[in-house]
């Protein structure tokens, strides 16, 4: 392993490229972990949104709001939502319309 001294002169910076000496390195096998589906109670489309989801729903308007021209904004004012289910829905057309693209595909993991 490629041990390299870290640049004291600017602290709590590091230089690019540099590796920590604690830093392992990962070679040959690598151990799956399984998570298991969450129980289809934990979605419930008529509860009410927690504060959590009115901020996450603050974060997509701010995103929306900055990236997007007036016409093409989903037109929804996150203080009306109020079910998980309206949330849903409302992330889902921000994220399509920020993300026309849609996720990249992953690369098929060896062993699956």
């Amino acid at each position: 392993m490629k041990k390299v001294k870290p640049d004291i002169s600017q602290p709590g910076k590091r230089r690019r490229g540099a590796i920590e000496e604690s830093t392992p390195q990962l070679t040959g096998e690598y151990v799956s972990i399984r998570v298991p589906l969450p129980p289809a109670s934990a979605f419930n489309r008529d509860r009410p949104i927690t504060s959590l989801i009115q901020s996450q729903l603050k974060h997509i308007h701010h995103a929306e709001s900055a990236r997007l021209l007036k016409h093409k904004r989903v037109g929804i004012k996150p203080e009306d939502i109020r079910t998980e289910a309206e949330a849903a829905a409302y992330i889902a057309a921000v994220t399509k319309v920020l993300h026309p693209q849609g996720r990249k595909k992953s690369k098929p993991q060896p062993g699956n």
